[in-house]
């Protein structure tokens, strides 16, 4: 899988970035002291999204959660998916 590390920028505004944790936050029932990063990647092979966005979220232990959409893109709906895939990922190992 091919990902570009330097995409085109998709315009994202420090609110949407904060929208985005503020729900993750809320969904994961985590403490808001926690670190969370967006990173925002471009995936050039064919069949993968033209976007994604990856979240690390830095607790112990640590997750990434990716969703395949840009981050002015997502959606509450969109987060709270993401997770329950996850959740369901972590169970099944």
């Amino acid at each position: 899988m091919s990902i570009n590390i330097f995409p085109k920028k998709t315009a994202v505004s420090a609110e949407q970035s904060q929208q985005v944790k503020d729900w993750l936050y809320e969904v994961l029932q985590i403490d808001r002291h926690t670190v969370i990063s967006l990173s925002q990647l471009q995936c050039q092979d064919s069949g993968c999204p033209p976007m994604q966005t990856a979240i690390a979220i830095m607790t112990i232990p640590h997750r990434v959660i990716r969703i395949h959409k840009a981050i002015p893109d997502i959606t509450y709906a969109d987060v709270v998916q993401a997770i329950a895939v996850q959740k369901h990922k972590l169970t099944q190992s």
